[in-house]
């Protein structure tokens, strides 16, 4: 993780101090930016500026909030990635990042684990909601019924495994089909549903509570 470059926007002080001071110091990452608000966080992320692969933002910030920036900057700076930190455990919240395309969202009670497998697991391209945010976004989102849903039980069952992580082969083996079966439900359901990119998939299983189904 240490060549990994981070961008930190969260309030200014000590709490933001201390932060960069895990990042760097702990978990071993290159701080090449920070902000205090939102205004700052959009001076400096867009234009010229050194290269970030994940930007940190706290939900709250002291002229507004993380989502805010997200909104700023991301239609104009759309390879960024993003990691949300949030001390507020609210549905509304955890749905708004998932709708904003937050790749990464933690709260700030979780155990440092925790935050260190989010921040790999995001950084690798991946998609990671800590358990609370991850059980509030199934708990609150509008839900779809099998009568209702545009979705196949199969298509369901291959959507679940995906967005969890598994690759085609895993999904295969766990549902008894063979891996190109597998292939054909994830075009089908990139037909069926709009979409283009993989993290659109992942996107919509957490947004329909998908992930956290057993």
């Amino acid at each position: 993780m240490s060549a990994q470059r981070i961008a930190l926007v969260t309030d200014h002080g000590m709490v933001r101090q201390l932060f960069a001071q895990l990042l760097t110091v702990e978990l071993g990452l290159n701080l090449v930016l920070q902000a205090g608000t939102v205004v700052e966080a959009e001076q400096v992320l867009v234009g010229e500026r050194p290269a970030i692969d994940l930007i940190i933002v706290g939900s709250t910030l002291p002229d507004g909030r993380g989502a805010d920036v997200v909104r700023r900057v991301a239609p104009r700076a759309p390879d960024l990635r993003w990691f949300m930190l949030s001390m507020r455990e609210q549905a509304p919240l955890v749905r708004e990042a998932a709708n904003l395309g937050i790749q990464g969202f933690v709260m700030t009670r979780s155990d440092l684990n925790v935050f260190r497998d989010g921040l790999r697991r995001v950084l690798a391209g991946e998609t990671f909601y800590c358990p609370a945010a991850a059980r509030l976004l199934a708990e609150h989102v509008v839900n779809e019924s099998a009568a209702t849903s545009p979705l196949t039980p199969r298509e369901r069952e291959v959507l679940r495994g995906f967005a969890r992580g598994e690759n085609t082969k895993v999904i295969a083996q766990r549902l008894g089909m063979n891996v190109k079966t597998v292939q054909n439900h994830l075009t089908s359901l990139k037909d069926k549903l709009g979409m283009r990119e993989p993290a659109e998939l992942v996107r919509y299983a957490m947004k329909h509570g998908y992930v956290d189904e057993i």
